[in-house]
Parts: structure tokens; C-alpha cells; sequence
């Protein structure tokens, strides 16, 4: 391995360690436009509070889509009108689902 690629390679992991252990919820709504938005919310997992008024629902063992997914039907059935999927750690199988009634 030559001395450039070494330097490149240790350029590389950190960032992509960071890139990969960055925490982002996801926040969603019905589309009613006459309640208040629930942007994207991004911070630290071990610091992050859910938004006023959002509750835990259910927490989900593995990728974020069967969160998501329940996230989805929760508001096509009318039980919650947005809801938001939280990693509990990062590189963790585990997601939190947050719903607002």
C-alpha cells in the first residue's frame, strides 16, 4: 500500500464512521395542511427528545421500513396524524415509533 493511499484511506473511514453513525428521524404527516408541520428532525439519538405532543407507540427490531411502514398505516387508518421513527443508537436494529393523536 502506497503512503498516498494509506493517507486517503485514513481520511476515509472517519468520515464514513460519521456519515454512517449520524442519526436522522423521520418525521410524517397526514397532508393537512391546517395543522402544524413536523419537519425532518436531526440530532444526537442519546440526546433527542420527541417533539411536543408525540407519544412511543411500538418499537421495531431491524431496518427502519417496518417502522416507516407502520408509521404509514397508523395515519391511512386514522389512529395518529403524523408519527416519528427514531434509531435508539447508532448502528442499533432497533427504531422507536413516536405518533401524535
Amino acid at each position: 500500500m502506497t503512503r498516498s493511499t494509506r493517507t486517503a484511506l485514513l481520511c476515509v473511514i472517519p468520515a464514513a464512521m460519521l456519515a454512517l453513525g449520524a442519526s436522522q428521524a423521520l418525521a410524517a404527516s397526514d397532508g393537512n395542511t391546517t395543522g402544524a408541520a413536523h419537519p425532518p428532525v436531526a440530532s444526537s439519538v442519546s440526546t433527542w427528545t420527541p417533539p411536543e405532543g408525540f407519544t412511543r407507540e411500538d418499537s421495531f427490531y431491524g431496518m427502519a421500513a417496518a417502522c416507516e411502514s407502520a408509521g404509514r398505516n397508523g395515519i391511512a387508518e386514522g389512529r395518529w396524524s403524523a408519527y416519528v421513527c427514531v434509531p435508539i443508537a447508532p448502528f442499533s436494529p432497533f427504531h422507536h415509533l413516536y405518533v401524535k393523536r
